[in-house]
């Protein structure tokens, strides 16, 4: 009896303790933006006039901060509340360590960012208080350039939602949209957003642009080339782009005539629906109202705003970049509205110094209406 008690209470406690179940794994950290161009250290000053030339113009009101398109879209995006990562070379010169400083302190991710010691890259620009043009005087070579190896050596595509290309240095560019756009096509659940700037019509860079999935177009662009509106400018784009890739196309090694039994046949859907590639063009103006293109041809166009006062216009384009980025990507706002809201970012970012009031930018459209 007692052994029958015994075998009982051993088997009951062999029961009782179960090991425990594994727990699930941790979910995956939440993909960011990222952000590839170049930085400068930005020297400003305000004049109450244009100066004229061999005259020494004093001023009472300059300052010099972190600057850059790249870097400038990345203080918008943080400020709107956006997680984003900044990648471009950066200097180990001891006066550029201020500027290190400011993406840390803003919480823009530099971790991946290849060191040089070369002298960094600055601005000098003149602003003529109350005006939006500005002049500008600029140092920067091609050493001071972000290369395909670099970016490919840094980048981990599974930590991005979206990659938004400066366009400078166009020839490594191009590899690189092309490396996202194959990692796109490897991996279609974990797809990357493209995006790229347009500063000109040059072939490198239309064909750099044909191959992303938003387009958004310089104010400087339309006035270069003598556009008269935003709907002449998109539509313009977008022939040139499509030459261009015409041009890239009869530049490739032909076919073999002889068919060959090593190499399988390609899906005509898949081959079509690559060389048809058409991506969304966007025009920022808050002047003159936002117009888009998208890839079927339809064209719209958001109303203009004006601000009570302008103030710092330094940045008003990479505002605008910036807030389409959040709202496409952080807010889920639709084409529309995503362009509306980037064009009242920009109109109030004119009013503003800086960027650290973008803070109290609304958050999404419906409140901009009630500001």
């Amino acid at each position: 009896m007692k052994k029958q008690i015994v075998k009982e209470f051993i088997t009951v406690k062999k029961v009782r303790y179960l090991p425990r179940e594994e727990p699930p794994p941790p979910p995956p950290p939440p993909r960011r933006v990222l952000i590839v161009g170049r930085c400068t250290l930005d020297v400003i000053n305000i004049c109450n006039e244009q100066p004229k030339p061999g005259i020494i113009e004093r001023t009472d009101e300059g300052f010099w901060r972190l600057g850059g398109y790249a870097p400038n879209t990345c203080c918008v995006l943080r400020r709107l509340g956006s997680a984003c990562e900044f990648l471009g070379q950066l200097t180990k010169v001891p006066a550029f360590e201020n500027l290190m400083n400011s993406f840390q302190a803003m919480g823009i991710e530099i971790s991946n960012c290849p060191r040089t010691n070369q002298q960094p890259p600055h601005r000098i620009i003149v602003a003529v208080r109350g005006q939006v043009q500005q002049t500008t005087v600029e140092y920067t070579n091609h050493s001071h350039e972000l290369t395909y190896q670099q970016f490919v050596g840094a980048v981990d595509y599974r930590q991005y939602c979206w990659i938004h290309f400066e366009s400078r240095n166009t020839g490594e560019t191009i590899r690189m949209v092309r490396a996202v756009r194959a990692y796109n096509d490897r991996s279609p659940d974990a797809y990357i957003v493209l995006s790229v700037d347009l500063a000109d019509m040059k072939p490198h860079s239309c064909l750099m642009a044909a191959l992303a999935d938003y387009v958004l177009i310089r104010k400087q662009l339309k006035v270069d080339n003598g556009y008269m509106n935003g709907r002449e400018t998109v539509w313009a784009v977008r022939d040139v782009m499509d030459v261009a890739r015409k041009r890239w196309q009869s530049m490739q090694p032909k076919k073999s005539p002889y068919i060959t039994e090593d190499i399988p046949e390609l899906d005509p859907v898949t081959c079509r629906k690559i060389t048809s590639h058409q991506p969304i063009i966007i025009y920022d103006n808050y002047e003159e109202g936002s117009s888009c293109l998208m890839p079927d041809g339809r064209y719209f166009k958001v109303g203009p705003h004006k601000p009570q006062k302008i103030v710092d216009a330094i940045g008003e384009e990479e505002t605008f970049v910036g807030a389409f980025i959040y709202a496409m990507q952080g807010d889920k706002m639709s084409m529309r509205d995503a362009i509306e809201y980037a064009t009242r970012a920009a109109c109030f970012k004119v009013s503003i110094y800086g960027f650290d009031q973008m803070r109290c930018m609304p958050k999404d459209l419906v409140a901009c209406y009630h500001a």
